[in-house]
Formats: structure tokens, C-alpha cells, sequence
């Protein structure tokens, strides 16, 4: 990155947000990051990158405040009881990860300095892709607001997709979820079948990639058991119904068919 490129204050440097701060850090990003573990704190000095003591006084003096956290509650005790929010100046920049509902980001706008652009950025992929910089993110956003923070994500990004506006980055990641948990779902009693048919999982997976029933759900199980994989995503899984469902009812829309079935797979892992 140029000199001249922002300031980042990351919160939340977990699963999915310590490979974020160090590709941040590896592309040259000026990045400090907040976290209350103390080993997370000790492994983020090891990188070589700067630990922030308190999270309101980082965001008050970073271009970009980029937060990766796992829900609306433990975002919304750091935006207002932390002081987060109002800690902001004029000019910078609130971009959130957080898979939550699209009216949290719509009233932030309410709670920040005016001056300071809020994007909502919920992402697609995994830690590992996350590593390999090849992560799928979905932003919600003023067109000036998305076009700052873009080479920034790009130090983890392959694919940065311009969803809408603010709030609308969250309304296709929810939908996306809905749909992948009965993606996942089905690819693994699609294995589980194709397994008690005789046929070895993997060879399985291959061919069936190559004809019509192809799906990212089902690649992912080519080499491992349904069981394992759909149990490291569930809890993500479980949280992100939930919200749709939540959204749903909030604005009248019957998710019929497509959450039936997504309740009901997750209700069966």
C-alpha cells in the first residue's frame, strides 16, 4: 500500500478476523487492531502488528474502522456502550463483517459524527480463503464510501461485490445463507446415498461437479464427512436463519418454501 492509503482500527481479530489483520498487515495496510484476549493480543504482537488498549480511542483516530465480530448484540455493545460509534470523526469510515440485520447498519447512520460513511461488508467464504486471499465480500454503501474501502479488502478479497445500498450487502448475504444451508444439506444426503449405493465419496463428489447437480456445497464435502463440515458451520448457520427469519417478519415477506427447508436442515445437523 502508498503511504497515502487509510489507516484501518480492526476489532474482532478471531476465526475469520486474524487472517484478515495479517494480510491487512502483509500488503503494508497501517492496521491496529483491539482485542480483549490477551492471547490474542500476545500472537497480534509476535506479527509485528500494533495492539490498540482501548476500542473507542482506536476508532477516533483511524481512516477506517473495520469490525469482525460474530453478532448484532456483541456489535452493538461495542458501537454504543463501548463508545465506538460516537468515537468516530468526521471523514472516516464505519465498515462492519457482521452477518446481522440490514436496519442495525441503516441506524447507525443516525449514531455516528455526520461526516462518517457506514458500509456494511458480510462476507463469503472461509479462514482459509481468507488466508489465501481469495474471500467473497458483499457491500452495502454510497458509491464514494465503497470505492475507499475496496483497497483495503482487496488485501483479502478476490471477489468485492457492490450489492447496493447501505444495508443491502446484508440483505444478499441473509439470502445467500438461506439458501447455502439447504445447499449444504442436501449435498450431504446426496453423499450419505451415493456412499450406501457403494460408491466412494470422493469419486462421487468429482462426477456429480461435472453434470448438472454441481453445487459449492457439495465440492466442499469431496474429502470430508458431512458430519464434520456441517458442524464447524452450524452455529454460523443457525445465528443467520435466525436473522432472516427476524428481517422477514419485520417487513411482512413470507420466506415460504426456502425457510421450511432451511429450518429444517438446520434443525436436523
Amino acid at each position: 500500500m502508498s503511504q497515502d492509503s487509510p489507516s484501518v482500527g480492526f476489532i474482532g481479530a478471531g476465526q475469520m478476523g486474524m487472517p484478515m489483520v495479517a494480510r491487512l498487515h502483509a500488503a503494508g495496510v497501517a492496521v491496529t487492531v483491539f482485542a480483549r484476549r490477551p492471547e490474542v493480543r500476545d500472537e497480534l504482537a509476535e506479527r509485528g502488528i500494533a495492539v490498540a488498549a482501548d476500542a473507542a480511542e482506536l476508532a477516533s483516530g483511524v481512516d477506517i474502522v473495520e469490525i469482525c465480530l460474530f453478532s448484532d448484540e456483541q456489535q452493538q455493545a461495542l458501537l454504543f456502550d463501548g463508545g465506538v460509534a460516537s468515537a468516530m470523526r468526521p471523514g472516516s469510515i464505519l465498515m462492519s463483517h457482521v452477518t446481522g440485520s440490514p436496519a442495525l447498519y441503516e441506524s447507525l447512520v443516525e449514531a455516528v459524527a455526520p461526516g462518517v460513511g457506514v458500509v456494511d461488508a458480510p462476507v463469503s467464504g472461509t479462514a482459509e480463503q481468507i488466508a489465501a486471499g481469495q474471500l467473497t465480500v458483499l457491500l452495502g454503501g454510497a458509491d464514494h464510501d465503497v470505492q475507499r474501502v475496496t483497497p483495503v479488502l482487496s488485501a483479502f478479497a478476490s471477489r468485492i461485490i457492490h450489492a447496493g445500498p447501505l444495508g443491502d450487502g446484508q440483505r444478499v448475504k441473509l439470502v445467500n445463507n438461506l439458501l447455502f444451508t439447504v445447499h449444504l444439506r442436501l449435498a450431504g444426503e446426496a453423499v450419505r446415498i451415493g456412499t450406501e449405493f457403494g460408491i466412494d465419496q470422493q469419486r462421487l463428489v468429482n462426477a456429480v461437479m461435472q453434470c448438472s447437480a454441481s453445487s459449492l456445497a457439495l465440492s466442499l464435502l469431496a474429502d470430508r464427512p458431512f458430519a464434520d463440515f456441517g458442524g464447524s458451520f452450524e452455529r454460523f448457520l443457525r445465528k443467520d436463519v435466525a436473522v432472516v427469519e427476524a428481517v422477514a417478519a419485520e417487513l411482512g415477506v413470507d420466506i415460504g418454501l426456502l425457510g421450511d427447508l432451511a429450518h429444517g436442515a438446520i434443525d436436523a445437523g
